[in-house]
This record gives structure tokens, C-alpha cells and sequence, in this order.
């Protein structure tokens, strides 16, 4: 039996001996990290579990089709827990606050690391951690289908479109195992149509607008090899978008297929005076998880992220100085 194996083994003990469960994932919760969560949250309830997913975060609106957002708590309200479930997360800051503020809990609870990240710190009393996987819902499906009845139309949905939303629609990080994957959930129900209509053919028209605004004021490094934008508060605000709403759509479908560029980035504000970054790659040859790193913050070689308080000039400075090739 393989390491994977022995930790799908170790991870379905820990669900069929314990009963209360705690769910998180990062606090700016991405499709995969939703669809992880919410997967394994539905599935432990049918097993008849007790059952708390929170997340530091508000759930995104760009979400809300779904339907299940009111699932997700801010606060912990249990007590103890037999185990505590982390999605889609390279190591435990990434959760946010909660280890400080439930300290008792994070301190005294067995942790299951369910992830795909590079770099994973494997901060779990169990690891399931694999860097070629697509998505950490391609994981969960793993860990799922021994009890293939148990995965229902809904939690099938969930999982598709955490493998949809991180491998950008089948175009980056997927493997052979991935189209089995995907097979095998639109056989159990998963609702393709849905997930692609809500994702890719729902543009709003103030999200076009302003698509133009940072197009217009496009940001070229290293002889246009590297492109990106900045979206600031007052841009947000003039078009009625918050940050929270703002999905990837744009530096995945727009900035990152410019032809003659190698990667590109977006920097935007967020409320609090942070800015978040994100990178891709749009060609094999780089690994944008370099410059996410030196900002403390991580991803996959050709999609990664990070939030950083330092200036625009400094964030700009590393960008185009640091080299990413492979």
C-alpha cells in the first residue's frame, strides 16, 4: 500500500470512529476550496455526523448559485471536536485567526491536511497531499469513493466545480486521473451545465467595464514578457464591485492570454489596506510560486497568490526583477 493510500485508510478511520467534526479551508475561500469543504461537509451529515464548516471570510456572492452559502459559519460554536478537517490549504495560517482565537480546540484536536499545494507544511496529524492532483476536490473524490452512494447529485456538483474552477475549465494542472475524475462525478449527478453557465457565461456588465478601466492602464514589465493591472478601492467602488466579489476570471481568461507575455499579475486593494496578488503563467517554462512566496504567500507553479501591505512600487520592483523561469 502506497503513502496516498495509507493516509486514505488513516483519514476514513478517523471519519467512521469519531463523530464531531470541524471543516476549514483558507479565508478567502477560491471554488476549490468551497467545493472541497462543503463536499466534505455534506458527506459527513449523511454518515450522520455533527458536522461545523466556518470560514474567517464572507462566502463570495459569485457563489451563491450554489445555494448552500448559509451552511458556512463565521464563529465556532462547538465546544470540542473528534477532528478538525483543513481544505485546499498550504499550511495553517492560511485559515486565518482561528487557531489564536480557539486555541483550546486547535491545540487539543487531531488535524486532517486534505491538499494539492506545493510547498505543504504537512501541519496535519494526517497528510493527504498530492502536488499533481488538479485540485484538492479531485482528492476528496479519492477519499469519497469507496461509498460512491454516498456521494450524492449535490455533493458530485460541489466537487465538479472545484476541479473546474482550479484547473480553469481543463485547461491547467490536470492529469489522466483528473478526466476519470470528472467522468465519474458526471455520472453521479454533477450538474456540468450549471457550474459552467454561473462560471463563464455570467459576466456582468460593470465587470466588463471594468476590465476596460485596467486593460486601458495595462502595466508592461521586461519588454511586455510580463503584463498586469492594478484595481485600487477607487476603482471598485466607481463600478460597484467589491473585492469579495471579484472572481479570477480576468487575469485567467484576459491577462494571462496576452500574446508575447510569459506570465501575468494582478494586484488588487483590498478594505483593508492589503493587497492581494495573484499570478499565472500563461506558458510551461515558469513558476510564478516564486514571487507568491516571497510575499508569503504560495500556489503552483503556474497559478499562485499572496497578500502582502508593501507599496505598489516595491510589489512591481520584485515582480519584474525576480526570475521565475524553471
Amino acid at each position: 500500500m502506497d503513502k496516498t493510500q495509507q493516509e486514505i485508510r488513516k483519514i476514513r478511520e478517523v471519519i467512521g470512529k469519531w463523530q464531531n467534526f470541524l471543516i476549514v479551508s483558507h479565508k478567502n475561500v477560491d471554488g476549490d476550496a468551497y467545493g472541497s469543504s462543503m463536499s466534505l461537509y455534506f458527506s459527513l451529515q449523511n454518515l450522520g455526523k455533527t458536522v461545523e464548516v466556518v470560514n474567517e471570510l464572507p462566502v463570495t456572492p459569485l457563489f451563491y448559485f450554489l445555494d448552500i452559502h448559509a451552511c458556512v459559519t463565521k464563529e465556532i460554536r462547538g465546544k470540542k471536536f473528534d477532528a478538525i478537517f483543513v481544505c485546499d490549504c498550504g499550511e495553517l495560517s492560511m485559515i486565518g485567526k482561528y487557531p489564536e482565537l480557539y486555541a483550546d480546540i486547535f491545540m487539543n484536536t487531531p488535524v486532517v491536511n486534505i491538499d494539492h499545494h506545493n510547498g505543504n507544511t504537512m501541519f496535519g496529524t494526517c497528510n493527504f497531499v498530492d502536488s499533481e492532483a488538479s485540485s484538492t476536490c479531485e482528492l476528496v473524490y479519492d477519499l469519497l469513493r469507496a461509498d460512491e452512494k454516498n456521494i450524492t447529485p449535490q455533493i458530485a456538483t460541489l466537487l465538479l466545480f472545484g476541479v473546474i474552477r482550479d484547473t480553469n475549465c481543463f485547461k491547467n494542472s490536470i492529469r489522466p486521473h483528473t478526466f476519470e475524475v470528472t467522468g465519474k462525478l458526471l455520472a453521479l449527478g454533477a450538474e456540468y451545465d450549471k457550474i459552467i453557465f454561473h462560471s463563464y457565461k455570467s459576466e456582468k456588465l460593470n465587470y466588463l467595464q471594468l476590465y476596460g478601466c485596467v486593460l486601458e492602464n495595462l502595466i508592461s514589465l521586461k519588454e511586455g514578457t510580463i503584463v498586469g493591472g492594478i484595481i485600487t478601492q477607487d476603482i471598485f467602488e466607481r463600478y460597484g464591485i467589491s473585492e469579495n466579489e471579484f472572481g479570477p476570471q480576468f487575469i485567467n481568461e484576459t491577462l494571462s492570454s496576452i500574446e508575447g507575455a510569459d506570465f501575468a499579475f494582478l494586484i488588487k486593494e483590498m478594505e483593508s489596506g492589503e493587497r492581494k496578488l495573484s499570478f499565472r503563467a500563461r506558458r510551461n517554462g515558469f513558476d510564478v510560486s516564486k514571487i507568491a512566496r516571497h510575499f508569503g504567500g504560495g500556489g503552483h507553479i503556474q497559478s499562485a497568490g499572496a497578500y502582502t501591505s508593501e507599496s505598489i512600487e516595491e510589489i512591481l520592483k520584485v515582480i519584474g526583477n525576480m526570475d521565475v523561469g524553471i
